[in-house]
C-alpha cells in the first residue's frame, strides 16, 4: 500500500506493509485493503510504519489526520519532533 505523508514543507510517498497510529479512539494498524476511514491523530504520539523492505520507521506528530482508502493512506501532519 502507498503511504503519502504531507508535511508543512514537503510531501513524500513510500510503499509500506502497514501504518500504526494512535487516535483519541485508540490504536489503529492500517494495512492494504483496510476499510476507508478518516482518523484524527492523538497529539504528540508516535506514528510507526513498516516499509515493504521490512525496515520500520517512526516519528512523533504534534497533530494530524490520516485518510485511508483501500490501497492509499494519506497522512497530513503538522509539526514533527
Amino acid at each position: 500500500m502507498k503511504l503519502q505523508i504531507i508535511h508543512p514543507d514537503k510531501t513524500e510517498t513510500v510503499d509500506v506493509d502497514w501504518v500504526e497510529v494512535n487516535t483519541p479512539a485508540g490504536n489503529f494498524v492500517l494495512q492494504k485493503g483496510h476499510v476507508p476511514t478518516i482518523l484524527t491523530l492523538s497529539r504528540g504520539r508516535e506514528v510507526v510504519y513498516q516499509l515493504e523492505s521490512g525496515e520500520k520507521k517512526s516519528f512523533v506528530a504534534e497533530r494530524g489526520v490520516i485518510s485511508v482508502n483501500r490501497n492509499l493512506a494519506t497522512l497530513i501532519i503538522g509539526k514533527t519532533k
